[in-house]
């Protein structure tokens, strides 16, 4: 039996493919920027399937699945992306056959954020064998997520099952692009916290901030300038940053409280700033959470970063190619 599998992560921005061990070890990986059309996007992840084998010195005979994760409401079932809001052309592709015939390889369709949360369980900061019930928070444009429940990744009757960025943490909150009010990741994406300062700067036009002088120079205030400004004693920054890690503080408590799990991890762009992020979720999860018993959750940073979805992708296909 063949050893080597390719996890493909599709994303809004680029395509990445990596070659896998059985044990989770990325051999060699490889990267293009997204296309627009499904045609395109479908020939790039072939492209760079065969590059990151080129690049490991794997043959494609000794490849034996193929994992695919992708944004957007999809069915693994039936191997198709139902669409994709950062693909507006995509309706109802059948991905994983398009490329399993490509490549004349076994192919499998997940979720990116459950993909990249199976990466880390399996490969990443979740990988020990006492941990058997974890979740994974990605910090982004929006907030994505992952849970694996003794040892299995959940996914619902619709596929749909861990969309943490979609859970109601402000009942009349602000309308996200879903049609509910009060997302989470309205008030606690990487995107969102850049926006609420930008707010902030704007109506409050007499308050000081050092972020203004970004401003003025033409840059784009994201979470990464706010967690920096923050740091360095701005006031209004400490106060978008502080916002954002109390909503994050919230959903673990509401994530203890649901499933109880031996540990939840934060990744993504947000989670870019270490421990100033982890420190402050933790002193807010502790002032929120319940104080009827100690909580046994851990609260921890991923460790995969922008691999995760590869190796998690990759190892779904080889957990479904063993099963069959």
């Amino acid at each position: 039996m063949s050893n080597y599998f390719i996890g493909i992560d599709l994303g809004g921005t680029n395509i990445k493919a990596g070659v896998v061990s059985e044990k989770g070890k990325l051999i060699a990986k490889a990267s293009v920027a997204t296309g627009s059309t499904p045609s395109q996007i479908v020939q790039q992840m072939i492209q760079v399937a065969h590059q990151a084998a080129k690049d490991g010195n794997v043959g494609m005979h000794d490849i034996e699945a193929v994992g695919i994760a992708s944004p957007g409401p999809l069915s693994t079932t039936e191997g198709i992306v139902l669409r994709s809001a950062n693909l507006p052309d995509w309706h109802n592709v059948p991905l994983r056959d398009l490329v399993s015939q490509s490549l004349h390889r076994p192919a499998f369709l997940e979720n990116d954020a459950k993909s990249a949360a199976y990466g880390e369980f399996t490969a990443g900061v979740g990988a020990d064998e006492n941990i058997t019930n974890f979740i994974l928070l990605t910090l982004g444009t929006g907030v994505g997520g992952g849970i694996i429940y003794h040892g299995r990744l959940i996914r619902g009757v619709s596929d749909s099952a861990a969309e943490i960025g979609h859970s109601i943490i402000e009942p009349n909150g602000d309308v996200c692009g879903c049609g509910q009010r009060g997302c989470l990741e309205l008030y606690a994406s990487a995107s969102r916290t850049g926006r609420y300062a930008q707010h902030l700067l704007d109506t409050t036009p007499s308050r000081a901030s050092s972020l203004r002088v970004l401003v003025a120079a033409g840059t784009r205030i994201g979470a990464r300038e706010v967690a920096e400004h923050a740091q360095m004693g701005d006031e209004l920054a400490n106060e978008v940053w502080d916002r954002a890690c109390r909503y994050l503080a919230l959903a673990c408590v509401n994530a203890a409280r649901w499933l109880d799990p031996q540990m939840l991890a934060l990744a993504g762009g947000m989670a870019g700033a270490g421990d100033f992020l982890l420190d402050r979720v933790k002193r807010h999860f502790i002032n929120l959470n319940w104080k009827m018993s100690e909580t046994q959750m851990q609260i921890v940073l991923a460790t995969l970063g922008n691999d995760a979805g590869i190796i998690g992708a990759a190892a779904l296909a080889r957990d479904a190619a063993h099963q069959r």
